[in-house]
């Protein structure tokens, strides 16, 4: 098997020092997925919107290699304010999957990589 490094879709090369997702076989890791937009690094400053984006850019990662979140099979999410914030990023979490989610950690963290962000997801999914 051949490790082949994804890079975002629509985001810019980045001098950060990983890869927005590494496919191994029929396997796809995602690294964490922030709610800030890959480009202009801007992001709303609510739950549910920095929830949406940060799946949506999980989404569009697997889908360029023609996977999907169907075979998402192991998700960790990374939450700044659980107490307050979980049930809001649970809602936006069902929308991506309806039925049948995959396994699931949610951690609470102190902060994420820039002030302000307070979501970040990372996937495993299985690719046909």
């Amino acid at each position: 098997m051949t490790r082949q490094v994804i890079a975002q879709p629509g985001g810019t090369n980045s001098t950060a020092p990983y890869s927005p997702a590494i496919k191994w076989g029929q396997m796809l890791f995602v690294s964490g997925q922030t709610g800030s937009d890959p480009v202009t690094r801007q992001f709303p400053s609510g739950i549910k919107e920095q929830t949406r984006i940060s799946l949506q850019r999980a989404k569009e990662i697997a889908e360029s290699v023609g996977g999907s979140l169907d075979n998402a099979l192991k998700v960790t999410i990374f939450m700044t304010d659980m107490l307050n914030e979980f049930q809001a990023m649970n809602e936006v979490f069902s929308e991506f999957f309806p039925h049948e989610p995959p396994a699931r950690s949610t951690v609470g963290v102190a902060h994420l990589a820039r002030e302000g962000l307070k979501v970040e997801i990372e996937m495993i999914i299985a690719l046909d």
